[in-house]
């Protein structure tokens, strides 16, 4: 039976219950951990046509995903995910923007609605592959953020 997941604010730059949590999933081998900044409704671009939610772009606030490494890969590695509507090719607008994919990293899939896809090198902390998420998200948003996020955590 799932259990319903844990809501967790956090400032990037004290992430610690954050990367407890992801330091426990990586143990078990399972779950995943969604996090945004926390923008309010209000705060939220307005859709501008009925039309829009076909269109080929993410949220403007990133919806970033970390993803526990699984038993079953080989080698066992953390994933990330971005989806955003910053358009095509996000890995080569990060570069651009001074903050690449770091080496060792794959890009394993980067559409514009379904997102950016890396699988990150086995050698990486959670502490890393945190903050070089929510950098990225920063980045390809389309909006201001504020510096209050939010975590997901499901635990599986």
């Amino acid at each position: 039976m799932a259990t319903a997941p844990e809501t967790v604010r956090f400032s990037p730059e004290s992430p610690g219950e954050v990367t407890a949590l992801m330091d426990a999933m990586v143990e078990r081998g399972k779950g995943w951990i969604n996090v945004w900044a926390d923008v309010g409704d209000d705060d939220m671009p307005q859709r501008r046509s009925f039309f829009s939610i076909f269109s080929g772009m993410g949220p403007a606030v990133p919806l970033c995903t970390w993803v526990a490494p699984q038993p079953d890969q080989k080698p066992p590695h953390i994933e990330l995910g971005i989806q955003h509507a910053s358009g095509s090719k996000a890995a080569k607008r990060l570069e651009q923007l001074g903050h690449p994919v770091p080496e060792r990293w794959v890009v394993l899939a980067d559409h514009p609605k379904r997102g950016l896809v890396i699988a990150v090198h086995p050698d990486a902390t959670v502490e890393a592959t945190l903050e070089w998420l929510v950098t990225a998200g920063k980045a390809l948003a389309r909006v201001p953020l504020p510096e209050q996020w939010r975590a997901s955590v499901h635990k599986a």
